[in-house]
């Protein structure tokens, strides 16, 4: 049974959804735009369903952002009415809604997307399936017979290894890969630059999706249309969910497969791999000279290894800044073991396991200390570098300081790498 969005859920959908509504005068908040609000909220102690009531609607009065006006965020707050006949609509499609604040929403939008995560997601399917990683697959609508065989292969060795099978769902390479992932009773994750409402009740999904093996998401609501904008903005929304992505035929230099892993290649969040046939189209050719891996065809065995090519220092600092209370501890600790076996660690033994992890991803950041910190940077940039907080930051520099491994510069405070450091990791 699909349950009703939380009461924060229904705050943010009344400030980002239309609602079905055609007035060009009342425009929704925007991903950035709500994340400029929700930080006003959490700066006085407020959570967005404080907005619903008199009391937190009264501290609107002090609201004074660029971009986002008192005047509209109330007029978009006196919607109550239509959200009560929109959220209900979709739940008779069987259409759930999370936003940023609840479990179910993907740690993984949140640590890697940041204020560019989606407010709102309409989904159709098993909702704890985003939280369990993947390997993307993306291609043209209009591929080879070659690129299309690539890619029923791939998503067929994904079922068998038990590696979700993440795209966008559109016709060719996309939509091949899934139906062949799930098809051999694998499961998939399917993100939609189009609301769910036809793709929710189609009938090639429909036994996946009961069976809790695929799962369809949207940023966009139920109803909305494709346009070649959210084709472009949803690519980051794959790259994101996934462990490492495939690229199996891009354009050269034009379209959303080239956008989508031009941009994951410079956000450097995962490995990014290039099928790379004796017949390699151009398109694939110059995503491999912009630094994608070519895919190795003895890896259609393990899946996994695609994994291992991200900077170690990323992997571990991408788990490890999870959002705050959204995973447990075991979680945390889980998602740094072998995911070949099915072995969770005892209880017992966590907290013994987290500070393994902790020194770990302390080593770590000290060999990427000599390439990132060979000019002065301060302590946001480095965190942002790393990914990760900016306590987490200097608590790691204050320790390298002291260790001497970094030495910190004043006016204003900066770091650099020691020479000490330097000589000892390149003697």
């Amino acid at each position: 049974m699909i349950s009703a969005p939380t009461p924060d859920t229904q705050a943010i959908l009344l400030l980002c959804a239309g609602l079905g509504q055609r007035d060009d005068s009342l425009q929704v908040l925007t991903a950035k735009q709500y994340s400029i609000l929700a930080k006003w909220l959490d700066d006085r102690s407020l959570r967005p369903v404080s907005l619903l009531h008199p009391e937190g609607r009264a501290q609107l009065a002090d609201l004074h952002l660029k971009g986002v006006g008192r005047e509209r965020v109330e007029r978009l707050l006196n919607r109550g009415g239509m959200l009560g006949l929109m959220v209900e609509r979709w739940m008779r499609s069987g259409i759930w809604i999370v936003s940023r604040e609840d479990e179910d929403y993907p740690a993984r939008y949140d640590t890697r997307l940041r204020k560019a995560a989606p407010p709102i997601l309409y989904g159709v399917g098993e909702p704890s399936l985003l939280q369990k990683g993947g390997l993307a697959i993306v291609g043209s609508r209009h591929a080879s017979e070659e690129d299309l065989s690539f890619a029923q292969r791939l998503g067929a060795a994904c079922a068998k290894q038990k590696v979700p099978a993440i795209s966008g769902a559109a016709k060719g390479i996309d939509s091949e890969s899934m139906m062949a992932a799930i098809n051999q009773r694998g499961s998939a994750i399917g993100v939609l630059a189009e609301g769910l409402s036809r793709a929710a009740v189609a009938a090639p999904y429909h036994d996946a999706i009961l069976e809790g093996r695929l799962t369809l998401i949207s940023p966009y609501e139920p109803e909305s249309r494709w346009f070649p904008y959210t084709a472009m903005e949803r690519n980051k929304m794959i790259y994101a969910l996934a462990d490492a992505a495939v690229v199996v035929a891009a354009s050269n230099e034009q379209g959303g497969t080239w956008a989508g892993a031009v941009e994951a290649l410079k956000l450097g969040q995962i490995p990014v791999y290039v099928k790379a046939s004796e017949n390699i189209s151009p398109g694939n050719r110059k995503l491999i000279e912009a630094g994608s891996y070519e895919f190795p065809f003895g890896a259609f065995g393990n899946l996994r290894q695609l994994f291992t090519n991200a900077p170690r220092s990323l992997r571990l600092f991408d788990k490890k800044d999870l959002r705050t209370g959204r995973q447990s501890l075991n979680t945390v600790v889980a998602g740094d073991l072998d995911m070949s076996t099915d072995v969770q660690p005892d209880l017992n033994s966590v907290k013994s396991q987290s500070k393994a992890v902790d020194c770990d991803m302390y080593s770590h950041f000290l060999e990427v200390i000599p390439d990132m910190l060979a000019e002065p940077l301060d302590t946001k940039s480095i965190a942002d570098k790393l990914n990760v907080s900016p306590s987490q930051a200097t608590t790691w520099l204050k320790r390298a300081v002291q260790e001497d491994k970094v030495q910190k510069l004043k006016g204003p405070v900066r770091y650099v790498r020691s020479v000490s450091l330097f000589t000892g990791l390149h003697d």
